[in-house]
């Protein structure tokens, strides 16, 4: 990883933890979420992935996703220079043993 590439991803990481915590105060099931890059293909490459509690009704999580779509947008919009497309956020939720 490039030394521009270290720069940017703590710029990524600063912005998506912002994003984070106040997204589980805020938003119903929400509990965590990560990225995956790979550089030589930025920003095409860079994925968000919005992790919600697997008890969450579906129709909530969906719910919950769409609202936070736009602000993982804008948060990380000065970062990576444009737009993340909104395909490039995924939700998915986490399952737990009991």
């Amino acid at each position: 990883m490039r030394k521009s590439d270290k720069k940017i991803e703590r710029e990524i990481i600063r912005e998506l933890t912002q994003v984070c915590e106040k997204a589980k105060l805020d938003h119903e099931g929400f509990i965590w979420l990560t990225h995956d890059v790979n550089y030589q293909r930025f920003p095409k490459s860079l994925k968000v992935t919005l992790v919600f509690n697997e008890q969450v009704d579906e129709t909530v999580m969906l719910s919950e996703f769409s609202l936070l779509i736009p602000k993982v947008q804008e948060a990380l919009e000065p970062v990576i220079g444009v737009i993340l497309p909104a395909k490039q956020i995924e939700a998915c939720r986490e399952h737990t043993l009991q």
